[in-house]
């Protein structure tokens, strides 16, 4: 008797474990579906502040982004439309070890300084890892994997052909099954179209700045606004 209670102690806190969520969705625009390691079939829909546990699967449809964001320090993926992936993560001592695997999509990830392990994403060609970055990719079965780094030191494996290559700024890194790196300076159209995206799901907030000039010898009050505008270059 003693022996079947002891099974069920060690047992027990693992279980909690698995069902304990790892993220939550902090932004949503759209229709986006989930779908728990638990389920057969994606939820009819979504809600903002859903919260996500480790194997569950997110996709975007058409038009529709949302953002999702690590529990324990921030980490974000920013899914564009018609994206899929899978969440993963291990809590340990409060932090957790994660992972995302990438079925398909755009994403852009933004990786904080991680306390334990690496950050790292999969997909069916390549494996990034990072302890702190940022970096956009668009994978797709025709073309591969495109990487486009933004900040921090990451390093991508082509596990086809077992050759690693780290992310440059101003670069695109193309990464397919059973084919060399490819490496080029990222193309003004790809970074306009990096921006029509951000734009399209309200991640470039309009900034503007309003003054008011009142004189002493008028009542009359002029309004200012300023548009600030990003060069895309």
């Amino acid at each position: 008797m003693r022996q079947f209670v002891l099974i069920i102690i060690l047992i027990l806190p693992q279980w909690i474990l698995s069902k304990e969520p790892v993220a939550l969705i902090s932004k949503l625009r759209g229709v986006v579906n989930n779908k728990m390691f638990s389920d057969d079939e994606y939820q009819s829909k979504t809600n903002l502040n859903t919260p996500i546990i480790t194997e569950s699967q997110i996709r975007t449809n058409d038009n529709s982004f949302t953002k999702v964001v690590y529990l324990d320090d921030g980490t974000s993926i920013s899914m564009y439309p018609q994206t899929e992936l899978i969440i993963r993560g291990t809590i340990n001592n409060r932090f957790i070890l994660k992972q995302i695997y990438l079925v398909n999509g755009i994403l852009r990830v933004n990786v904080t300084q991680q306390k334990i392990g690496i950050f790292k994403l999969v997909t069916p060609y390549s494996e990034l890892t990072c302890k702190e970055c940022g970096f956009w990719i668009i994978s797709d079965e025709l073309n591969g994997d495109k990487f486009i780094k933004e900040s921090g030191d990451s390093e991508v494996w082509n596990t086809s052909m077992n050759i690693t290559a780290e992310l440059v700024s101003d670069s695109t890194l193309i990464s397919q099954l059973k084919v060399n790196f490819n490496k080029y300076k990222t193309p003004i159209a790809d970074v306009k179209y990096i921006e029509f995206l951000m734009f399209e799901a309200d991640e470039i907030p309009q900034q503007y700045k309003i003054e008011d000039h009142q004189t002493q010898e008028s009542d009359t009050t002029l309004n200012i606004v300023v548009i600030k505008l990003k060069n895309a270059a």
